[in-house]
């Protein structure tokens, strides 16, 4: 059994279960002094003062196999290992961390949607997400990923953010 700490659209428990079937919710977490950020698609990097929100499965080594496929690892993302306390108990988690080569760009309004579906999934505070959303609009570089599973002509914007934030 291997700790999956998703962050992005595999929050949603529905996008999840059909990826990887055999992979079960099991509690949630946070990670001071990292944050959500978009480059396409989801990302995370260190920043002080800020809170990282994570859904943690237990999957399977199939399961692991699925998600290098769907995350298109090791192009696209890259595996972090780390070790923290969680229901009492020092434990490995991984996540994925988009390699460097990609910048601060919108995701399309599907895939924001999908996550915050994750955010609604996991009980998480939306404000983490939208504060996210914000910060792409802002730093939209026009060089992040672009998703073939993610592609569509919508686009998040500042007022899909202000009606529903």
């Amino acid at each position: 059994m291997i700790l999956y700490a998703a962050y992005g659209s595999n929050l949603n428990k529905s996008q999840m279960k059909r990826r990887c079937p055999d992979a079960s919710a099991y509690t949630a977490i946070s990670l001071e002094n990292w944050r959500l950020v978009f480059k396409g698609v989801a990302d995370i990097e260190k920043n002080d003062n800020s809170k990282l929100l994570l859904g943690l499965y237990k999957i399977t080594k199939n399961c692991e196999k699925k998600l290098d496929a769907y995350e298109e690892y090791p192009n696209v993302y890259k595996k972090h290992y780390f070790t923290k306390k969680v229901n009492g108990k020092k434990v490995d988690i991984m996540l994925y961390i988009m390699n460097n080569k990609f910048s601060y760009s919108i995701p399309t309004l599907k895939y924001f949607e999908v996550i915050k579906k994750g955010y609604e999934n996991w009980s998480f505070k939306s404000e983490f997400l939208f504060t996210a959303g914000f910060h792409s609009i802002k730093n939209n570089t026009l060089e992040g990923y672009k998703s073939k599973n993610w592609n569509d002509k919508s686009f998040l914007n500042q007022n899909y953010l202000r009606s529903n934030g």
